[in-house]
């Protein structure tokens, strides 16, 4: 992109309000491209969506041994490309609206970039952390994890700690069992 077509897709962007979707709520309110840094995370998303990916599969098979299974939960913010119009009347399950639409989101995850000590009031410390975040293609998320037979479900339990004021998070479950391949390597011998 030139330096014009940047600035103009930036503000065509800026004033796009999409959808944050979870297994709980669907709110507006939803940005993804405002600026310089946010129009870079969206143009590697496909980049960062594999490099994610590999790192994530990369660690839960060689966290997993040959007897019992890996797994890890990751909590992103799924972004709904589209508006409140966009959506089927009747809605439904939520669940079943995000893995029918997943070509259509974006999973915002944010990582802990830093963290340092402040002091708000005098004499009081207080940790002060400082997250980064990457876009991930969702659907293609999906499908690396699928071809390298992790397995992925959305966790419907809330946890009312860590999602009480953040009901937009959606929790994937990924798992990986060593078992299962030597189980359908036997099955196809026969």
């Amino acid at each position: 992109m030139t330096l014009e077509e940047k600035i103009s897709f930036i503000e065509e962007n800026k004033n796009k309000k999409y959808l944050y979707v979870s297994p709980r709520i669907i709110q507006g309110g939803a940005n993804l491209v405002r600026d310089y840094e946010t129009l870079e995370l969206y143009e590697n998303m496909d980049e960062n969506t594999m490099k994610f990916a590999e790192r994530e599969i990369v660690n839960l098979v060689s966290g997993a041994n040959n007897s019992q299974e890996a797994n890890k939960d990751l909590e992103f913010n799924l972004v709904f490309c589209g508006g409140f119009d966009d959506l089927p009347n009747p809605l439904g399950n939520h669940i079943d609206f995000i893995k029918n639409n997943k070509e259509k989101m974006v999973a915002v995850y944010r990582y802990l970039k830093g963290a340092q000590i402040g002091s708000y009031f005098r004499g009081i410390p207080q940790t002060i952390y400082n997250y980064d975040y990457v876009y991930l293609n969702f659907q293609l998320l999906l499908e690396k994890f699928k071809k390298n037979n992790i397995e992925c479900s959305i966790d419907l339990n809330i946890n009312n700690v860590s999602h009480l004021y953040n009901d937009a998070t959606t929790r994937l479950m990924i798992q990986y069992n060593p078992n299962k391949d030597k189980v359908l390597t036997k099955s196809r011998n026969n």
